[in-house]
């Protein structure tokens, strides 16, 4: 499993040869299996390239972005930045590039804050040919724990670096002329976990770096076409134009536009699927303090500030595939650096072989620290201490509960792995399984531990995983950690299975009654449905988790019921109770809402249709059948007949409201006298409601006139009336035509 001639681990660092278009990387087996001597060569042999975005669909539904905030560490002649190496537009625009390489991640990036170094700070830090082999000095005390520390400098022969998660670094290095490009995503994606597409690409078959066991070999995804170091002699217009093959006589595929592949600068694109959940499963347990999961800056997770856990089993099989949301996660206030997650142990001499379960495991990798130059500086020694931390439980939801999980302690030094818990918010800890030296004899025996919490049932409580180091072959490995128990009975009921409620009483009161099960805590789904009642319209629709703590039997809810003014008759709906994890009914209620609506109408109330044009005003009553309670309108108009609005009647188009209990208003509509001689002319009066259209009975009004018969009138002239003016009208003509013919005579 590992590469036991020469007892090396897998701790590297990588970095950035700078490449030109004209030149290649030298071919060069990187396996730590293989060649263990050509591994730490990988140090200047990988990250050579820059990279253009994200395009990767899997996160499209992402529905909050996380922000990372960058801390800059730039080289210049003095403190505040005279000569520095870049200035605050290619910072700003570096961002802008980050940003639209790591849309659709969920995560994007922002400017936090600069610091400038000098020389007498740090020896040739400004030089042209700063060694990155110094990095490690870069720890303290330049770099922002609560931020993404990018180092930007002259470094000699690479155009970046990055430290991998378990170093428990935050930071990257990138040389001046490459950080607007995209080698700031490349190195990143290292820092969050990411190996080549190209690593060890040629070591299995390519059925089997795409088959069920492929997290095991070269990049160690399996959604990544295999490739291997020599390939990138053939991609032309990012395209792979080769004709290599593996030993089964597969032709190799490489995606020449994954962004941590060899496909040259303007070729990069996109990061697959699987690569993308990897760097979410670091982000989210080892680098949550970036976006201040838990509280500002490095504050780690307890029963005040995360989500408590009530449902189970909870399980936690640390898979890089798989997404958890409340994980077990890094102590990243006390560790000086990190447990690594991993598919593999990187010796055969310590750690086990393979998971247990899914395609990685939880590892403490104890190996000395032998990427740098200072002899001093070490990994991992002896008396330290790791934390890893569970969420919170709310053990009173099971029965029994206790925590299982695997372990492997394969190794000659190995150290001392604890299980202990809290129940009062990680101010104390208390042991409960403890392990001490070597346990197993090799790396392929997985033990499993079940752990009692049944003492922990009546506060929340909090699991820390520790382990201290002896020695450098001390690699303890853990797997699929499962908080169960048993779950009580339940047995849910309302206090009435038939409510009726009048729907201007606003809303409906119950009870749910919890009958069996008091010791334990408990959640139940209520929710309404429809039958002929229509939430939204007549109630205020319910859906939501009751939680019964331990020794509650009853919780009193309400509904609200609209009043909606409209005469609709008796509905219904169902209110249910069921299971919270699946869809068992334990009890429902049907609530009726009784209509207490009257169905009213108006009239209009006229004592006489006919109305002789000098009578000067029309009365007018509108009645309301039924008296409410509640305020009503209806809308009264005239329209036009032979009678005209302003010229016969003044015309009206008024909207009255009636108070509650009102039932008649009176009004009075001007008729017009015109001493014209025009005969009887009506006009219609309309009633209708004012806020459905709804038409009641209208009345036609007939105004008489009493200034004389017309030449033409008609029946109903004579009948009212106007038959004598029409004989006075004759008599005065025949006076006049009797002057006149006299008048003429006597001339």
């Amino acid at each position: 499993m590992g590469c036991a001639e020469l007892n090396c681990h897998w701790h590297l660092i990588t970095i950035t040869k700078i490449i030109r278009s004209d030149t290649k990387v030298p071919s060069r087996n990187i396996h730590p299996k293989k060649n263990t001597h050509l591994k730490r060569t990988m140090l200047a042999a990988i990250c050579t390239y820059s990279l253009l975005g994200v395009t990767n669909q899997a996160l499209a539904d992402t529905t909050q972005t996380k922000q990372i905030p960058l801390h800059f560490i730039v080289a210049a002649t003095d403190k505040d930045g005279a000569n520095a190496k870049v200035d605050q537009a290619t910072i700003e625009q570096s961002i802008e590039n980050l940003n639209s390489h790591y849309q659709g991640t969920g995560y994007s990036y922002h400017y936090k804050s600069t610091d400038f170094v000098t020389n007498e700070e740090m020896p040739g830090f400004y030089d042209d040919d700063y060694s990155p082999d110094n990095r490690v000095l870069f720890i303290e005390p330049y770099f922002d724990k609560s931020a993404l520390n990018v180092m930007v400098a002259d470094f000699d022969g690479v155009n970046g670096n990055a430290f991998f998660p378990y170093f428990g670094v935050d930071g990257v290095l990138i040389d001046t002329e490459d950080l607007v490009t995209t080698t700031l995503a490349h190195e990143i994606g290292h820092n969050l976990s990411l190996l080549h597409t190209f690593a060890d690409g040629d070591d299995e078959p390519i059925s089997v770096q795409i088959g069920e066991r492929g997290y095991l070999y070269g990049d160690q995804i399996i959604d990544t076409p295999p490739s291997f170091d020599d390939l990138d002699d053939d991609i032309e217009n990012c395209e792979y134009t080769g004709s290599a093959e593996d030993e089964e006589g597969t032709p190799y595929a490489p995606d020449a536009k994954n962004i941590m592949s060899q496909g040259k600068n303007t070729c990069r694109t996109h990061f697959s699927a699987q690569q993308i959940d990897r760097m979410q499963y670091v982000l989210q347990r080892d680098k949550y303090h970036l976006f201040n999961q838990f509280g500002e800056g490095r504050t780690v997770p307890n029963c005040e500030n995360s989500i408590i856990v009530t449902q189970f089993p909870h399980i936690d099989g640390f898979n890089f595939n798989q997404e958890i949301a409340q994980p077990w996660v890094q102590d990243v206030a006390n560790n000086g650096f990190f447990f690594r997650t991993s598919p593999d142990s990187n010796s055969s001499r310590t750690g086990a072989d393979e998971p247990f379960e899914g395609h990685s495991y939880l590892q403490i990798d104890s190996s000395k620290r032998d990427d740098t130059d200072f002899d001093d500086i070490v990994y991992a020694k002896k008396g330290d201490k790791l934390n890893y931390l569970s969420p919170c439980y709310d053990l009173s939801f099971i029965e029994k509960p206790t925590l299982e999980f695997y372990f492997n302690m394969h190794g000659k030094d190995m150290g001392t792995s604890i299980i202990e818990v809290s129940a009062d918010n990680a101010q104390t800890w208390a042991e409960l399984w403890r392990k001490e030296g070597q346990q197993h004899s090799d790396g392929d025996i997985w033990e499993k531990v079940t752990v009692d919490l049944s003492n922990y049932r009546t506060t929340p409580a909090q699991l820390r995983l520790s382990h201290i180091i002896e020695g450098e072959k001390g690699d303890a490995s853990f797997d699929l950690f499962t908080i169960s128990g048993t779950l009580p009975q339940q047995d849910y009921e309302f206090n009435s299975n038939t409510l009726n409620i009048a729907e201007n009483e606003n809303e409906v009161t119950f009870k749910v009654i919890k009958n069996s099960g008091l010791d334990s805590s408990s959640k139940i789904r209520i929710y309404t449905e429809d039958v002929d009642a229509i939430a939204g319209e007549d109630y205020t629709a319910l859906d939501e988790t009751l939680t019964f703590s331990s020794q509650e039997t009853e919780k009193e809810l309400a509904i609200n019921i609209f009043d909606n003014n409209e005469v609709d008759g008796s509905r219904s709906f169902n209110i249910k109770l069921a299971s919270d994890e699946s869809d068992i009914i334990f009890n429902e209620s049907i609530v009726t809402i009784e209509d207490n609506d009257v169905d009213f109408s108006y009239e209009l109330g006229i004592s006489d249709t006919q109305i002789s044009e000098n009578s000067g005003q029309l009365l007018v009553g509108i009645i309301k059948s039924d008296p409410t309670d509640f305020e009503t309108k209806v809308r009264i108009k005239t329209t036009d007949d032979s009678a005209v609005g302003g010229t016969d009647f003044t015309a009206l188009d008024e909207v009255l409201t009636f108070a509650q209990g009102e039932t008649q208003k009176n009004i009075t509509i001007d008729i017009i006298d015109n001493s014209e001689v025009d005969g009887s002319r009506r006009f219609t009066l309309v009633l209708e409601s004012e806020s459905f259209n709804e038409k009641y009975a209208d009345e036609v009004i007939t105004i008489t006139n009493e200034d004389g018969i017309p030449e033409h009138a008609t029946p109903d002239d004579k009948a009212s009336g106007s038959v004598s003016g029409y004989f006075t009208l004759m008599l005065g003509a025949l006076c006049f035509i009797r002057r006149n013919r006299k008048k003429n005579i006597k001339d």
